[in-house]
């Protein structure tokens, strides 16, 4: 094994090509059909039942349910909204805590107000690229009003999915998914080889 000399490493042109940790989190933009859909799916359960006893095949009215669960599952998949986050410089979550500060006498609901800004401002800045079903994947600026208006069309709970992984590719280790690593054969785990 040769030994490199510290004096003789180029540090510069070794980490070049080194980029801030990247991942992406899922929402939807149809959350709403997601009652109707359980509700059929309870619906299809008591006919199903209701019929456990004969010795036919499904009802008509079984079948008419399942296409429209089936129609409607396919509309809220073609909704889903793949967001790419990337992790911040901490010069850049510095400039953003500074520019949102935190004010230890404030109401509590103050204190709720300025943290929420605050992840606002830091989802805004992650947020580098989106991609759908319908859409390429795409670089896009976020704003604090855009990330406003994904909390208000989506609801806090699907906000609330893209800040904690903010927060996972802020503060972990980047790691793709375990299930599609090559095993020792160099084969994928789900590829059934």
């Amino acid at each position: 094994m040769t030994e490199l000399n510290p004096a003789e490493f180029d540090f510069e042109a070794w980490i070049d090509d080194a980029r801030l940790p990247e991942d992406s989190g899922t929402v939807f933009k149809r959350g709403d059909l997601v009652a109707k859909i359980n509700h059929l799916a309870r619906q299809i359960r008591v006919e199903s039942d209701a019929q456990a006893g004969e010795k036919t095949s499904a009802s008509p009215l079984i079948t008419k349910l399942m296409k429209e669960r089936e129609e409607l599952m396919k509309a809220f998949a073609r909704s889903e909204v793949t967001f790419y986050l990337r992790a911040l410089p901490q010069s850049k979550i510095k400039e953003l805590v500074d520019q949102h500060p935190l004010a230890d006498d404030a109401s509590r609901d103050d204190q709720l107000a300025q943290r929420v800004a605050l992840n606002r401002a830091l989802l805004a800045e992650s947020i580098v690229a989106l991609e759908s079903p319908t859409l390429e994947k795409r670089d896009i600026k976020m704003t604090i009003p855009l990330v406003a208006t994904l909390e208000a069309k989506l609801g806090a709970a699907q906000l609330s999915k893209l800040l904690t992984k903010r927060q996972q590719v802020q503060s972990e280790a980047p790691a793709p998914d375990a299930d599609f690593l090559p095993d020792a054969s160099g084969t994928s785990q789900d590829s059934g080889q």
